[in-house]
């Protein structure tokens, strides 16, 4: 199985190349919409070190999405779409996010983590008033 990952002709580019416009499914491929990952430990408890860290809730969020990529038989490479939610977006606070991501991402999925097609959101807060970075994933289940 092999997700196609494009930028049609003429569509717009993407933000600094760091993503593709497209990610197409092949046909009879099942999906899985994981929910909101943040930077919450085993305890449903937002990490130690998170309280105003980008870098710090990015890592651990990713963290949370590996282990349920990996607990579905996926790893990156099987990333449809990401979300990634912010309660502020500056240039510095998205390479945090992203340095942290890799980070957490390590050897094994580093590679694949920018190939999926991307979309950003703000927020004003969300359920628990310290996180300020989530994110959403739809990955392909390996046949």
């Amino acid at each position: 199985m092999s997700l196609t990952h494009t930028n049609p002709p003429g569509s717009t580019p993407p933000y600094r190349d760091l993503f593709h416009n497209v990610t197409i499914v092949p046909a009879g491929c099942k999906l899985a919409f994981i929910s909101s990952q943040w930077a919450c430990d085993e305890s449903g408890q937002l990490i130690p070190d998170g309280k105003g860290n980008y870098k710090a809730q990015a890592r651990q969020a990713w963290k949370n999405v590996i282990v349920i990529l990996e607990g579905l038989g996926c790893g990156m490479k099987d990333v449809v779409h990401k979300k990634n939610c912010f309660t502020e977006f500056s240039e510095d606070i998205a390479k945090e996010c992203i340095e942290g991501a890799l980070e957490a991402c390590g050897e094994a999925h580093s590679a694949d983590f920018m190939k999926s097609s991307n979309a950003y959101g703000g927020y004003s807060h969300f359920h628990i008033p310290d996180i300020l970075f989530m994110v959403d994933i739809i990955a392909v289940i390996p046949n």
